[in-house]
């Protein structure tokens, strides 16, 4: 396609820009940057996060664990989150990433075993989630949430547990058959002494000494080399990226051998951004620009991902039909829609039964894309879900000021005055999505005039059928594809 980086970009492109990186595509956000004089410059614009976020741990932590509340706290944490998302992330960009690395660096609330850490480490990718991918992989390997999921505070000189070394390599930096079984160990050894005080507890992190300091070779390289052991660890994972001075490590076996680890942990990554924004499988020439953007930029993930935003195969025609909303995202994008909060929404168990629940990845590979949320029983779930907030947005409408949506109240007056004119009913529509700030297509507004135009929507009858437009527009094609 023709698309001109340094020229202004078309509402079309903003619009699946903005689906794509900040859940929904307002409309003033739309404005303001189809305003701007390029599409570098309205990307730029989407990266410019708060370095600083406030934490999604909306509770001061107490100094007991107290079980009975664990649940409680649970719900808070993701229905803060959610706000974030839907409502009060001035760059939402900021939670999509965070969104992303939870499940791809994962760790869940079950093992964690207390909600604050697994909260900490969310804060993490919120704050680190666009910064560099080395440090922020050093940072990950430390909070005591992924300590205690793979179970490195297991991890000592006289008792290995291979479980954090052997995922690092395997899911997290590299995959599956670009390391040996020698450089797991070598990896397991490294990370010995990483651990944490405390057990169900919230807990910090604790160095413990039980390190092995031996020497081994590692993807062509040597660990332990260090005089701090502390850095043995995180040394593994600037062998694997390389650092400023050094090319890192090299593939001992395998499709990849003998290629630098760097280049192919930045194929590894590029893979997994190209499937969470664009949902298809990347093409060869579009992987080998995302490889040298992140490696050119050192692993710094904002020219990483401007490189991904801005190329042309990013808007594409298969692209922009290529991306199930997953069940997080349609929840946001209900809420968003309907100006309801996260308290009001309960998305705590809306996504559980679309099949993503937040805190909670299914295992170490996280969730799926696309095709891992097309079945009966989660797309009966999303009717559900909208059936929910559906009655929601009308709780107020008999008995009080009118429907609650995003950019307002539809009071009754406005729906009765419609009576039974053919072209009040469709205005009525154009309205309601005016007020939701979505956007549908020809057949979709054409489905949805007809069903109003027959609708019963007099002053004396019930409000079901309102009810039900309002459920067809948060089950339209545009509000489940992304």
């Amino acid at each position: 396609m023709g698309l001109n980086r340094g020229m202004p970009v078309a509402a079309d492109v903003v619009t699946h820009l903005l689906r794509r990186t900040e859940f929904v595509a307002l409309p003033e956000r739309v404005a303001e940057l189809t305003a701007m004089p390029s599409l570098d410059a309205a990307v730029d614009d989407i990266l410019n996060v708060d370095p600083n976020p406030p934490s999604i741990d909306p509770d001061p932590v107490p100094p007991q664990y107290v079980p009975s509340e664990h649940a409680e706290r649970i719900r808070k944490v993701t229905n803060t989150w959610i706000d974030f998302m839907a409502h009060r992330s001035p760059r939402r960009l900021q939670e999509r990433m965070a969104l992303f690395w939870h499940g791809h660096f994962v760790s869940d609330d079950a093992k964690a075993g207390y909600t604050h850490t697994i909260a900490e480490q969310i804060d993490l990718y919120r704050r680190a989630g666009l910064g560099n991918l080395r440090e922020l992989a050093i940072d990950m390997a430390t909070t005591v949430a992924m300590l205690r999921y793979l179970d490195n505070n297991q991890n000592f000189v006289d008792a290995p547990n291979q479980n954090f070394g052997r995922e690092l390599l395997e899911l997290f930096l590299l995959g599956v058959g670009n390391y040996t079984e020698a450089d797991v160990e070598a990896c397991t050894a490294a990370w010995t002494g990483h651990g944490e005080n405390g057990h169900h507890t919230n807990g910090q992190y604790k160095w413990n000494n039980r390190h092995d300091s031996t020497p081994r070779a590692f993807l062509g390289r040597t660990t332990c080399a260090h005089e701090d052991p502390r850095q043995h660890g995180p040394d593994t994972i600037r062998i694997v990226l390389g650092n400023p001075a050094t090319i890192g490590g090299t593939v001992p076996v395998g499709p990849n051998q003998g290629r630098p680890t760097r280049d192919v942990a930045a194929e590894f990554i590029s893979r997994k951004l190209w499937t969470y924004f664009a949902g298809t499988e990347i093409p060869k020439d579009v992987l080998a620009h995302l490889r040298t953007a992140a490696v050119t930029n050192d692993f710094a993930l904002k020219p990483w991902l401007k490189a991904l935003l801005t190329h042309p195969a990013f808007y594409s025609t298969d692209v922009r039909r290529g991306l199930l909303r997953a069940p997080v995202d349609y929840v946001v994008a209900m809420l968003a829609a309907s100006g309801l909060p996260a308290e009001t929404g309960n998305p705590f168990w809306l996504g559980d039964g679309m099949g993503q629940r937040l805190l909670f990845p299914p295992n170490v590979s996280g969730w799926g894309h696309n095709g891992y949320y097309v079945n009966a029983s989660a797309f009966s779930q999303r009717a559900a879900a909208a059936e929910h907030v559906a009655h929601y947005v009308l709780a107020e409408y008999w008995d009080g000021p009118g429907m609650h949506l995003r950019r307002g109240r539809l009071s009754r007056a406005e729906v009765w005055s419609t009576g039974q004119d053919p072209e009040r009913r469709r205005a009525l529509v154009r309205r309601m999505l005016d007020l939701m700030g979505i956007t549908v297509g020809a057949q979709t507004m054409a489905a949805l005039d007809e069903f109003a135009v027959n609708a019963k929507l007099d002053p004396d009858r019930n409000v079901d059928e309102l009810y039900d437009l309002v459920k067809l527009i948060l089950v339209s094609p545009e509000m489940n594809v992304a």
